[in-house]
């Protein structure tokens, strides 16, 4: 992600960079940073020689520099650039791509190869597309790239100067969904914009700066007010430009209503300063107004943001552009994993330690046991003449699921299982319930006599009261299952006859 971005400007006399993040909804400068180039007098027009001057100066601009940023980003004057307003006979981002450059052919001197193009589209109907393309012939900034490129600073976009101060006024400017447009002044241009539904629809370049409007005001504000008749000329909507917002002009009320009149519109001043925090206020240069950073601050504002894009390289970057970033995150994630299954290898290691030591304690005390049991068995033994039988009886679960299974809840209701104490004879398990279905209840006791667990040898009591029929069912042990062991002395046995 993107979160500081430094711009980078080349002028024919100085270097200047500009540092900037992101603040909440504002802009933070937070370093600028000018160096002369001192090209001498013989060296100028040579374009040879001038490269060493520039270089030193970018060297020495980049020492001074200290926030690293996540790109670089290059701002060309906006002299340099060609804006063209044509209407593409498809509709569809894929073919006004497609035909743009065939489009534009015509209304360019130059072959359209060496032309680095962007576009934003201003209106689409159900025939065409009308665009808003700018663009800069690529021998303009080569040299530049090239320059950057010496110290790994090579740009990540091209941006025309002009559009960095439309992005600050976009910000500043109230929002709405009607045409507004914007005179915003720099010290060496001018630029005249329009936004449409808070979409850039028109802009034009004058090489007019402040000094020019004090120079020749009627001159300047007839240059503005030709611009606007071009745009409306061409402006297929109903309604017209009320106001222009002007910017970088200091104009006291007076001259305010003078310029007024002289454009015939209405004008209101603002100050694109709102969307700036300037934290290196201490460091720049006191004797020119801090507005002259506004374009390289705006532009860094454009590459930060994914909703307003205006970058002339956007058609040359292909995959080779993002290797090197990409193989950075490549290399940051592989050495993630691998720290992650060194750390992985030596836990299961730990583990396996752990789980050695504990089967070897357990493996003694086992030992120790058996030892103990066999050591029992040699002085003791076990006695010949015990009973073993009780340990082959059924469970109690598994019995009261054979009598549940013969005598379901659906047919019969059982009020109580009873069990007997080891002293009763009689019986061992006492059944007691209801049902409707006499045959039925006959038909289960035959089942359950059929059930090797336990014997039932007497007949069940059976009782009928009205459309109930009540029943007992008396359950014994087999005669294989273990019984209760007493003692009975001969006095105590029963006899036959009893």
């Amino acid at each position: 992600m993107k979160n500081i971005v430094t711009s980078v400007e080349i002028n024919e006399d100085c270097v200047r960079l500009a540092t900037v993040r992101t603040k909440g909804k504002n802009l933070d400068l937070l370093q600028g940073i000018e160096v002369p180039i001192g090209i001498s007098e013989e060296v100028e027009n040579h374009s040879e020689g001038k490269g060493e001057y520039v270089l030193n100066a970018l060297e020495e601009a980049f020492k001074k520099m200290k926030y690293r940023p996540s790109c670089f980003t290059l701002s060309v004057p906006c002299s340099l650039s060609i804006v063209r307003t044509l209407k593409v006979p498809f509709r569809g981002m894929k073919k006004v791509v497609s035909a743009l450059r065939f489009e534009l052919e015509p209304h360019i001197p130059f072959p359209i190869e060496e032309l680095l193009l962007d576009f934003t589209i201003v209106s689409e109907d159900k025939k065409e597309t009308e665009v808003l393309a700018i663009g800069v012939r690529k021998q303009h900034i080569q040299d530049h790239i090239q320059y950057l490129s010496e110290f790994s600073a090579k740009p990540e976009a091209v941006i025309v100067n002009s559009l960095g101060l439309v992005y600050l006024w976009k910000k500043v400017s109230a929002s709405t969904n009607k045409l507004k447009s914007a005179l915003l002044v720099d010290k060496n241009f001018s630029t005249i914009a329009v936004l449409y539904n808070e979409k850039l629809v028109f802009i034009r370049h004058l090489v007019l700066g402040v000094q020019d409007y004090y120079n020749a005001p009627e001159s300047f504000a007839r240059e503005v007010q030709n611009s606007l008749r071009a745009f409306l000329a061409r402006w297929k909507g109903e309604e017209g430009i009320e106001k222009i917002e002007v910017a970088g002009l200091p104009l006291t009320e007076e001259e305010t209503s003078i310029f007024s009149r002289l454009i015939k519109t209405d004008v209101e001043i603002i100050t694109l300063s709102k969307a700036v925090h300037y934290s290196d206020v201490s460091k720049l240069n006191e004797n020119e107004p801090l507005a002259r950073w506004d374009s390289l601050i705006g532009i860094a504002g454009i590459t930060l943001d994914p909703y307003f894009s205006f970058n002339l390289l956007k058609e040359e970057q292909s995959l080779s552009a993002y290797l090197a970033p990409l193989s950075k995150h490549l290399i940051f994630t592989n050495c993630l994993v691998l720290t992650g299954l060194v750390c992985g290898a030596f836990f299961l290691q730990q583990l396996t330690l752990s789980n050695l030591v504990h089967a070897n304690l357990n493996k003694v005390n086992a030992d120790q046991l058996t030892q103990e049991i066999e050591r029992i068995n040699q002085e003791k033994g076990l006695d010949a003449n015990i009973d073993l039988t009780p340990f082959f009886d059924p469970p109690l679960l598994e019995i009261l699921n054979i009598i549940a299974e013969k005598l379901p809840s659906d047919k019969v209701n059982i009020n109580e299982i009873r069990m007997s104490s080891p002293d009763v004879q009689s019986w061992w398990i006492r059944i007691q319930g209801t049902t409707s279905d006499s045959a039925f209840i006959n038909q289960a006791i035959e089942e359950l006599r059929k059930v090797k667990y336990f014997n039932i040898t007497d007949d069940p009591e059976l009782s009928a009261q009205g459309n109930m029929t009540s029943f007992a069912i008396r359950i014994q042990k087999p005669e294989k299952m273990s019984m209760p062991i007493t003692e009975q002395t001969p006095e105590e046995k029963p006899s036959k006859n009893q």
